[in-house]
């Protein structure tokens, strides 16, 4: 069983060297929306298909590069439609549906270290 991190406003989790996180109102959100997130960023969201990584700091949807001291790593910001998957129940195998997670504040977004 992974170790998922909760505090008053974020939810964590790291697979795979998948670091996937969820900030803001995490009132009701449950351990199978970031274990689905963690899922899909490491099997549904095929990452070798981004040509644009930008340099940014920005928790904006998109993706980007980034640097830090421990090197660079790549940020997956999820944009409307993932959330939606994510919290919404859009898709099929999505996890419960959060009631209200479109009023919510939530963003969510995936790192990793690359080489």
């Amino acid at each position: 069983m992974d170790l998922i991190v909760r505090t008053h406003n974020s939810v964590e989790l790291t697979k795979d060297g998948m670091h996937c996180v969820i900030i803001g109102d995490v009132s009701g959100v449950l351990d199978e929306h970031i274990e689905k997130m963690t899922e899909w960023a490491n099997c549904l969201w095929d990452y070798s298909k981004i040509n644009m990584w930008k340099k940014s700091d920005s928790l904006s949807p998109g993706y980007f590069i980034r640097n830090s001291e421990d090197g660079k790593y790549k940020v997956h910001v999820l944009d409307d439609k993932q959330k939606a998957d994510v919290f919404g129940g859009s898709r099929k195998d999505s996890p419960q549906k959060l009631d209200g997670w479109d009023k919510k504040e939530l963003v969510a977004y995936i790192d990793w270290f690359v080489e």
